[in-house]
């Protein structure tokens, strides 16, 4: 008898495991409408990504067609490579680098290019790290190891440039840099 008050309100509380078959009264779901929207239900990484990525790409500090971070810091080290000073220096937030920028290294060597006998450039950049708690950040920092091939060594060079985005929203601009030569 005990057994049978304790098992009641269990069988009460938690239902019957017996399913019932052939007249369930709920109707089946309809199919959507064939301009309403559909949603993944498979979490593939692509997918996951692609609608983790959707509300990122909302939130920018820029307009919507402007070069992001790494591609600007690219473009920089391309004119400044390439000896065009006054578009490299077009990159920095007031058209010029501070008073002793901190790739002064490297603008050094790009200036001296020719006589350093320069043979080959590579520049790498990791994705951009947000440096503020702004949403959407307001300062980006880009981490960049920068390669350079003599005729007489190998030089290296690891630091980062940091990027805000210009008065007018227009694209990013850089902020400030901090370059370090890296010993073998």
């Amino acid at each position: 008898m005990r057994r049978a008050v304790i098992l009641l309100p269990l069988l009460l509380l938690g239902g019957c495991s017996c399913q019932r078959h052939g007249d369930d009264s709920t109707p089946p779901p309809a199919p959507p409408a064939a301009d309403a929207p559909t949603v993944a239900t498979d979490h593939a990484p692509a997918t996951a990504t692609a609608l983790a990525a959707a509300p990122v790409a909302a939130l920018s500090a820029v307009a919507a067609g402007a070069d992001d971070e790494s591609t600007v810091v690219r473009d920089y080290f391309n004119a400044l490579m390439r000896g065009d000073r006054a578009t490299a220096d077009a990159f920095w937030s007031g058209g010029q680098p501070a008073s002793h920028a901190d790739d002064a290294a490297l603008r050094r060597l790009a200036d001296h290019s020719e006589q350093a006998d320069v043979r080959s450039l590579r520049m790498d950049s990791d994705l951009p790290i947000a440096r503020d708690d702004a949403q959407p950040s307001r300062l980006r920092e880009v981490p960049v190891r920068i390669r350079v091939v003599t005729g007489e060594r190998t030089l290296r060079f690891q630091g980062w440039y940091r990027l805000q985005p210009r008065a007018d929203g227009s694209g990013w601009e850089i902020h400030g840099a901090s370059l370090q030569p890296v010993l073998d």
